[in-house]
């Protein structure tokens, strides 16, 4: 059964206009008509993404409906905890018995009291596979499970205590996402590593907005994971990875909610034109990306009040020339001031610097 809460995002518990403002912004997000000329691969994902999107809203916007499909959820939570003790009694004794040869008898008699059904230890049953018999102590995957929670629990409270209690940075830093999709010298990671990296941070920043929602830091952390797990994707297209082209056409409405994390943090704190400049910059790849102009002069219109409001925020130029570049016909020149500008910046950051080196010297052959 599909779980139309997780489809639409809102609480088993939301309300109906919950439901209705989730619908709402969603349904806009997978617009297909707003991906005309986009790769096809996207333009399926969106029309999926939508189809599933307007039968959740179809049953949870209806009381009745929804009252069905919550009974029914219901029913299917009982019956997994019902057969839960059922599948694990099944396993503790079948999957243990050892179905090896016996050891030969040697033409003697068996000693007395000689198994003649033993069972593998508890290392090998774990190694093929097999549950051993419960024998009270706790089963050899518990000490990995709690420290996985442990751990996770560690990541949310670091972020939760680093969130409250530093305040977000309005000058140009090394923190924040990585604005273009330019690597900065590093050991090339594998795919997989490409793939996982900030997954966590995503689900844990996610966690922080829901306890301090309030929090303008905490807004701005999400869209930063959100961010550097797109782009550490694109920058990488060009390496000629299929399997990479294919999560970046999924991964490319995190733009959009990146910006909406930025535009949410902008709404408690309106005057951080770093913040502006990190909206203006998703909202450019979105829509670089996803062939829609409209996208890209949302983001220029952010990029220059951001500028107005910091003109020397190295960020905040390079933000700024990679939303010129962006647009159709790109603003090429125009962005090559700004970038130019950026680096005779006194104290620049060094990771920013050379950014914006790297791109001079692309759009300037």
């Amino acid at each position: 059964m599909q779980d139309h809460y997780e489809v639409l995002q809102v609480h088993p518990k939301a309300d109906r206009e919950a439901i209705q403002a989730a619908y709402n912004r969603l349904r806009e997000r997978y617009n297909p008509e707003a991906l005309s000329g986009a790769a096809d691969e996207l333009v399926e994902l969106a029309r999926r993404r939508r189809d599933a999107i307007e039968l959740a809203y179809t049953i949870l916007s209806d009381a009745e409906r929804r009252a069905t499909y919550d009974a029914g959820l219901a029913d299917r939570r009982v019956v997994e905890a019902a057969m839960a003790p059922l599948e694990a009694a099944v396993d503790d004794g079948d999957a243990a018995l050892d179905y090896r040869p016996l050891p030969p008898a040697n033409r003697q008699e068996r000693p007395k009291g000689f198994n003649s059904q033993p069972t593998l230890p508890r290392s090998r049953a774990a190694r093929s596979g097999r549950a051993a018999p419960s024998s009270g102590r706790l089963p050899y995957w518990a000490p990995l499970a709690l420290i996985v929670a442990a751990a996770t629990f560690g990541v949310v409270l670091a972020i939760l205590v680093s969130t409250v209690m530093n305040p977000p940075q309005t000058t140009a830093t090394g923190e924040g996402p990585n604005l273009l999709g330019v690597p900065t010298p590093a050991a090339t990671p594998s795919t997989e590593e490409i793939v996982n990296r900030f997954e966590g941070q995503i689900v844990a920043a996610r966690q922080v907005t829901e306890q301090v929602p309030e929090n303008p830091n905490a807004w701005i952390e999400l869209g930063h994971a959100l961010y550097d797990s797109t782009v550490v994707v694109r920058e990488r297209l060009g390496s000629g990875d299929t399997a990479l082209q294919s999560v970046y056409v999924e991964r490319l409405p995190r733009w959009l909610e990146a910006s909406e994390a930025y535009r949410t943090a902008l709404e408690l704190q309106p005057n951080n034109p770093v913040i502006r400049a990190d909206l203006a910059a998703s909202l450019c790849y979105y829509g670089a990306d996803a062939n829609d102009q409209g996208y890209v002069a949302q983001g220029i219109d952010e990029a220059r009040q951001a500028l107005a409001e910091a003109p020397e925020d190295a960020r905040v130029l390079l933000g700024m020339g990679l939303c010129l570049v962006s647009a159709d016909p790109p603003q090429t020149q125009e962005a090559l001031v700004q970038w130019q500008k950026l680096v005779v910046l006194p104290d620049v950051d060094p990771n920013i610097a050379f950014q914006a080196r790297q791109l001079i010297d692309q759009y300037s052959r």
